[in-house]
């Protein structure tokens, strides 16, 4: 698909000159103009509607960058986000990068291109410079979870160290020398490795032995395997911390094809508090993160910057202990 940077590339000037001519507001030379219409004609190049907003920033559009939609988590943020925009009239336009930076590169882009009023971006691959790059362009951004970047823009984040904390703190009880294991998401992981950091700060405080990091992809498949092949040799565990409810119901499964009662012989926890723990056998215990809350204060956040040019501001999210039959 041709994009207005194609455009400019191509006739030698900016992508800002290129939308003036396009929606008529001439300010260039009259060759310039000439030679950008020819290119546009020749690529066959039509104009989004959104795009002819540009001078205004009027769009209703604003873009959400997720990792995947295979998380029960991220799909369930998607509706609570959407639902937080739509109140205030705003539309979302959903970019799954799949956790492939040319596909972040892409839709970085296409949000230029489309003129979304903001961005919201949950990835990894995000840098610093993406967030200028979309800022420079008139785009509000506001990072949220994954993306714990230091910028100046807006951002809301989660105590994911406190997360992992209470996780292994309800895991281990009253108990004493407890053995567990800690169910990570892909290696390098912020969130993941923040949530083990908690549960380390737990096992010590309890002294209890940390049997290790078992990893995952934040997939029910992926826990299961993991845990499976962890346990099918006959080790001996007390409990299971996982990093997301996905992985936690994998492990769920494992350890009844292994005849390990849950939470007789193995407690498990999971993380985020999808809808999918409230109701598997047995019930999920959990930690909640909020994203009901978290998604209206993105969208008022993105309003309070992009609309009535405040100060950025950054959030900090506490989590929350849901205890059920699991633990």
């Amino acid at each position: 698909m041709t994009t207005l940077k194609d455009i400019a590339r191509l006739a030698g000037v900016s992508t800002a000159t290129v939308s003036r001519i396009i929606n008529g507001k001439g300010e260039a030379g009259l060759d310039t103009i000439r030679k950008v219409n020819k290119i546009v004609a020749e690529m066959g190049y039509k104009p989004n509607t959104v795009a002819k907003t540009l001078s205004r920033r009027e769009s209703s559009l604003i873009a959400l960058l997720i990792p995947n939609l295979n998380n029960p988590f991220f799909s369930e943020l998607v509706g609570e986000i959407e639902r937080a925009a739509n109140q205030h009239g705003f539309q979302i336009y959903l970019c799954n990068s799949e956790d492939d930076r040319e596909k972040v590169e892409y839709y970085l882009e296409t949000m230029a291109d489309n003129y979304v009023m903001g961005a919201i971006i949950n990835s990894l691959f995000v840098t610093v410079e993406d967030l200028r790059w979309l800022e420079s362009r008139g785009i509000s951004t506001i990072t949220i979870d994954r993306t714990q970047l230091a910028h100046p823009y807006s951002a809301v984040a989660v105590d994911h160290v406190h997360g992992g904390y209470i996780a292994a703190k309800e895991v281990i009880g009253e108990r004493h020398h407890q053995r567990l294991v800690f169910l990570s998401g892909p290696a390098n992981e912020k969130s993941s490795e923040d949530r083990y950091a908690g549960y380390l700060k737990a096992v010590k405080e309890a002294d209890a032995v940390n049997l290790g990091q078992l990893f995952g992809n934040f997939d029910i498949t992926s826990g299961y395997q993991a845990c499976y092949d962890f346990l099918q040799d006959g080790t001996i565990i007390d409990g299971i911390v996982s990093s997301n409810d996905a992985m936690a119901l994998g492990a769920i499964r494992a350890c009844q094809d292994l005849q390990r009662q849950v939470p007789k012989d193995i407690r498990i926890i999971g993380y985020d508090n999808t809808s999918y723990g409230a109701y598997s056998i047995p019930r999920l215990s959990t930690i909640n993160q909020f994203k009901k809350k978290s998604s209206d204060i993105i969208i008022e956040e993105l309003i309070r910057v992009h609309q009535h040019n405040q100060k950025a501001k950054k959030y900090q999210m506490e989590p929350e202990l849901i205890t059920r039959e699991t633990t």
